[in-house]
């Protein structure tokens, strides 16, 4: 399958009206990954994970970040991992999903990168001597670790889970080409030739693919986890936005919020969330939990 070049707002979309209206939304994330993309460059020491800190009374969890579909363990958090380190919590990255591309990940296969995550938790566990540790994951680290908790019996190892635009019900094909056109680097990777074969998580990550039923099927929560959902509705990759969240159990601790809830004028879309305070704030409140 081929892909032809990004379409343009209100000249060859499928939606003239939200295309015009959430471009300047849209424009703003990508701004805001590309100066995220330089920082994670340039700043060495924040590339470092906190290995050799020893952890503390208030905060005995290592936080564990999850990158989404094109991202990687630096940009991603450029943002998330000083104001965590701040706050006293020590962080941990991995990039996951590594597929014919160096610097953009989250693209292999999603059991495999659940793999991945849960090697990542162990080696962390490992070294720290915690017992547990706190996740926060983007779109498709939102989505991912559920099959890690509930297929790879990592619930006993999470305490906290925290989904960050999640694509917990799968996205559609024009959502994944939204994220792709605002990714560097991303949309020539898909316009390389069978989709499938450069990204084989593209066709995993749409609602109607055979994995998502498998992860429906294995439950949407996991016993004993904490799960936290924050979503946009200005959220243009994953559509409807009221997808991201997760659906109440009794015994289940499930929380979703709506970014717009806790500001109504705040018209972040998908790709800007890791970045944004009020998301950040929000995060920081599920994980003193």
């Amino acid at each position: 399958m081929s892909f032809p070049q990004p379409r343009i707002p209100g000249i060859n979309t499928d939606d003239v009206t939200t295309d015009v209206t959430e471009a300047p939304h849209r424009a703003a994330g990508l701004g805001r990954a590309a100066v995220a993309g330089v920082v994670a460059t340039v700043d060495v020491e924040a590339g470092e994970d906190d290995w050799d800190l020893p952890p503390t009374e208030e905060h005995p969890r290592p936080v564990v970040l999850v990158h989404g579909t094109f991202g990687n363990r630096g940009y991603t958090w450029t943002d998330a991992t000083p104001l965590l380190r701040r706050a006293g919590h020590r962080v941990f990255r991995l990039d996951y999903g590594r597929h014919l591309h160096p610097v953009l990940f989250g693209l292999g296969d999603i059991r495999a990168s659940a793999r991945q995550l849960a090697e990542f938790v162990d080696e962390v566990l490992r070294r720290t001597g915690a017992a547990q540790v706190d996740l926060v994951g983007f779109s498709q680290g939102g989505m991912m670790p559920r099959y890690y908790l509930n297929a790879l019996g990592g619930a006993p190892k999470v305490h906290n889970f925290v989904g960050i635009a999640p694509s917990n019900h799968g996205v559609t094909a024009q959502g994944l080409m939204n994220l792709a056109r605002q990714i560097p680097g991303a949309r020539e990777l898909v316009e390389q030739g069978a989709v499938g074969t450069v990204v084989p998580a593209w066709p995993q990550l749409q609602h109607d693919h055979p994995f998502q039923r498998e992860l429906a099927d294995l439950g949407e929560t996991a016993e004993g986890v904490r799960h936290t959902v924050i979503a946009t509705s200005h959220d243009d990759v994953v559509t409807p936005y009221t997808s991201c969240a997760l659906a109440a159990a009794e015994g289940r601790h499930v929380r979703n919020v709506v970014l717009q809830d806790l500001d109504p004028e705040d018209s972040t879309a998908h790709v800007a969330m890791p970045y944004n305070p009020t998301v950040l704030k929000a995060v920081l409140e599920a994980l003193a939990e």
